[in-house]
């Protein structure tokens, strides 16, 4: 008859090819937290950079050029998956383009901003996007970017922008 009250010593061996899995699983926690999505308080200045593609949907003449509506979607940091609304006006004579924007997030979040470009060629553009508030995250959002529009046919465009926001964050002072 087997005494329960006897201690039985079991030694249990675990190789280091067992421990990998739980290493790997720890070092892709901490990368998660050092590189995962950080809050931005309000204020802070961050790198804003996206793209987008799109295209002007009507074109109205107008004393000063041609009025141009457009429609966009694209990506951008502090935005994610976003759709873009513009209304500018082409001077065709000087190849200027003035106008303003509202980019709204997948959120609702809205960020409002003004455009200032040029056209280089009959297809590419550059020029300032300015960024003069929103809703949500984006109320008192500030900042500015460079971008580069290249358009195949006067139409449909593609964008890249690249700048700077601040007070794009939901932690405010």
């Amino acid at each position: 008859e087997e005494d329960p009250m006897k201690t039985t010593n079991v030694t249990v061996t675990t190789s280091k090819t067992a421990l990998l899995p739980r290493y790997f699983t720890l070092l892709l926690a901490a990368v998660a937290l050092a590189f995962g999505p950080q809050s931005v308080r309000g204020g802070d200045s961050v790198p804003f950079k996206g793209s987008a593609e799109g295209a002007i949907v009507s074109a109205t003449p107008d004393p000063g050029g041609v009025l141009a509506p457009t429609l966009a979607e694209g990506y951008a940091t502090h935005l994610g998956r976003f759709t873009r609304e513009e209304v500018v006006l082409l001077n065709p004579v000087t190849g200027t383009i003035n106008g303003t924007l509202v980019f709204t997030a997948a959120n609702g979040d809205q960020l409002f901003g003004t455009v200032a470009a040029q056209f280089t060629s009959p297809t590419d553009v550059v020029g300032t996007i300015t960024f003069t508030g929103g809703t949500g995250r984006f109320e008192h959002a500030t900042g500015q970017t460079d971008a580069i529009l290249y358009t195949p046919d006067g139409t449909h465009f593609s964008v890249e922008f690249d700048g700077s926001i601040s007070s794009a964050g939901t932690n405010r002072n």
